[in-house]
């Protein structure tokens, strides 16, 4: 069951404005709340969808509202409490005490059984040491749902993300659940950032007894490639957020997943001379019900001069004093955006792969499809199953017309979540449309219920 998410009569209306992507989701019950990035309004990026039918029919609602003198600047991460009520964290600009500043923010939203949402007006949860009126300066956040170690029986809303104004350093909050959020812990520094400590890809993972990690990549010099200078760090706290003495490395060093600089400007992966694909290694992370945390994110390496970019899978079964590393692709063609659901059958890995018909591997013929694995401590690794119904080509870097925003396609990240019964939701943006003449990136939806297959 694979359904298209956003509605393409919405790109027809708005083109050039056609680009949708990094998608996260929530469900409740039968219901899902999609978030993800939609150039169809000039001035609010923060588009969702949400089916009532577990992912059978899906409405595009647009885009959250936005309050007064502020944007909504997209980057969407979507949980849901025990009660139902979703929450949409963004990045973007609010006005604070009558000055225009870069915030993180929350719409909570309710979706009704007869296929109607409400969804409110965003609230700041997070803020920079050093605010400034520029939306992104607050950037990379993630948010989770989960108990609250302060307060047994209840949840929390628990915010990390990346300060631009201070060195980059990892920052955090804390608010009660709920249509309208109480502070907990306002918004502080728990990773300091430096001129070597360049930090980004905050996400944020509660245990069942309200224990907090925090993982996030460390690079020592963001624009270069083919050098081992980046790692996966976790900070971790055990006392409700209040503080985060354990900051631990889950990674050795590692090398940027990307073949060259060049077009993007910033590492990317280069399928031909005019396609490039803006690449991170930003982690994802799940804690399967005997309590293991799995991490996973994609790194480079250099064999004999030739370049791999594989997805990494790190387990801890000791509440993350140690780690274990494995290759889940093992340098195959090129492997990017994994994102991890745990349960009883182990982590299971959702990525994006390019195709590989001649085995030549890196790029293959320049198109990618969605494909899934499971790891588990007994099994090991399961045979490769695709995820998508097809492969999709990778859109021009600079489209002619180009909207602002659109460039080095295809985003940062997509999500895997369980759902249901065991049964996984993925989410993912490709690009098998065409609008004009021209490749037309959309968001797509598809449940699966994958068995154990080694």
């Amino acid at each position: 069951m694979e359904r298209q998410v956003n509605n393409s009569a919405d790109d027809v209306a708005n083109f050039p404005r056609i680009t949708q992507s990094e998608t996260s989701l929530a469900y409740f019950k039968n219901r899902i709340l999609y978030g993800y990035n939609d150039r169809n309004i000039a001035n609010n990026r923060s588009g969702f969808s949400f089916s009532s039918d577990l992912g059978k029919s899906w409405t595009d609602g647009g885009a959250i509202p936005s309050n007064p003198g502020g944007t909504n600047g997209g980057d969407p991460v979507i949980a849901v409490d025990k009660n139902g009520i979703f929450y949409y964290g963004q990045l973007g600009t609010e006005v604070i005490a009558g000055n225009v500043e870069g915030v993180i923010s929350v719409a909570t939203a309710i979706i009704n059984p007869n296929n109607t949402i409400t969804i409110n007006l965003p609230q700041v949860v997070g803020r920079g040491q050093n605010p400034t009126p520029v939306s992104g300066d607050q950037d990379k956040e993630w948010i989770a749902v989960g108990p609250d170690r302060g307060s047994p029986g209840d949840e929390a809303l628990y915010v990390a993300w990346r300060d631009l104004t201070n060195n980059n350093g990892i920052r955090f909050s804390k608010y009660r659940t709920g249509l309208n959020l109480t502070q907990l812990i306002p918004s502080k520094t728990i990773v300091t950032g430096g001129p070597t400590n360049n930090n980004s890809g905050a996400f944020i993972v509660v245990d069942s007894v309200g224990d907090i990690y925090v993982f996030y990549e460390r690079r020592e010099d963001s624009r270069v490639i083919n050098t081992p200078n980046r790692s996966i760090r976790m900070t971790k706290s055990t006392d409700g957020g209040n503080t985060f003495p354990i900051d631990v490395p889950v990674s050795p060093p590692f090398a940027a997943a990307a073949t060259d600089t060049t077009i993007c400007g910033r590492p990317s992966i280069g399928v031909d001379n005019s396609r490039r694909i803006r690449m991170n290694e930003f982690p994802q992370a799940s804690i399967g019900p005997d309590g293991t945390i799995y991490v996973v994110w994609n790194a480079g390496t250099i064999v004999g001069g030739t370049p791999f970019i594989n997805v990494y899978l790190a387990y801890s079964q000791d509440q993350g004093k140690s780690w274990n590393q494995v290759n889940i692709t093992n340098n195959s063609p090129f492997h990017f955006f994994p994102s991890v659901a745990a349960n009883c059958e182990g982590a299971h890995i959702q990525y994006n792969r390019f195709n590989d018909p001649n085995g030549v591997g890196g790029v293959g013929d320049g198109t990618f499809g969605i494909f899934m694995r499971t790891f588990s401590l007994s099994n090991g690794v399961s045979k490769e199953l695709m995820v998508s119904n097809q492969f999709s080509p990778v859109p021009i870097t600079h489209p002619n017309p180009e909207p602002v925003g659109a460039d080095c396609y295809m985003g940062d990240y997509n999500q895997l979540i369980l759902g249901p019964g065991n049964c996984l939701l993925h989410s993912w943006g490709d690009n098998r449309n065409l609008l004009n003449g021209r490749i037309n990136p959309n968001v797509f939806f598809k449940l699966t219920s994958p068995k154990k297959k080694n």
